[in-house]
């Protein structure tokens, strides 16, 4: 898998592809459906898959000390879309400049200038651009103006709640581990540097480890 880090180094080659945007915290099964179905349309459409995602995401930039706990690191997400086949991702770095950019402006910049969408594969809850006031019909419009197919996926449930990260992190937050993993896909984990401290429980027959969390919390 390819990654690109911002609109400055796409190149020629990286025009025509099938693309997905969004925050991907944690890739869970919400995630894979559509991950599963942008796949799909890269072969049907012979192109390559793209996922675009944002660094920080969005509300750590607005409101960096209230922002939910990250579920999964950029390299771990990173690590998880080539899991499920994806070709190429490309971070881009969410600024001032990138907030105020409106919605129409993202999909000539980005969507149509930068990568040359031939598909997009979006969230059933789907927002964007200055305002958030791009959504899945402003898509379609902006679609049949440019020459480019918008499909929104189906929203994944497991005992009748809507998988989400929010709600991964809602089920950490409660302990319930079996319900967090089953809305993943696999158990959740953290990784992180180890930092060495005084060894105390070590000393107790209880040996610990300090991990450095670049995010400052846990779910």
């Amino acid at each position: 898998m390819q990654l690109v880090r911002g609109l400055h180094n796409l190149r020629p080659e990286h025009r025509g592809c099938v693309a997905t945007i969004g925050n991907f915290d944690g890739v869970h099964r919400g995630h894979q459906a559509i991950l599963a179905r942008l796949r799909e349309r890269a072969v049907e459409l012979g192109v390559p898959s793209c996922v675009v995602i944002f660094e920080p995401q969005p509300r750590e930039f607005f409101a960096p000390e209230t922002a939910p706990a990250r579920l999964a690191r950029l390299r771990d997400k990173i690590e998880l879309l080539s899991a499920e086949g994806v070709d190429r991702v490309l971070c881009l770095s969410f600024n001032q400049r990138l907030c105020k950019l409106s919605a129409a402006s993202f999909v000539e910049t980005v969507l149509i200038d930068g990568l040359g969408v031939q598909h997009l594969e979006v969230g059933d809850d789907f927002r964007f651009g200055f305002d958030r006031v791009g959504d899945f019909d402003f898509l379609q419009q902006a679609g049949t103006t440019y020459g480019f197919t918008v499909e929104a996926a189906q929203t994944v449930e497991i005992d009748g709640i809507r998988v989400s990260s929010t709600k991964v992190r809602k089920a950490l937050a409660a302990s319930d581990f079996a319900l967090a993993e089953r809305m993943l896909g696999r158990p959740f984990q953290i990784t992180g540097r180890v930092l060495h401290g005084q060894k105390l429980a070590r000393q107790l027959g209880t040996p610990t480890a300090n991990v450095q969390l670049k995010r400052r919390r846990v779910p």
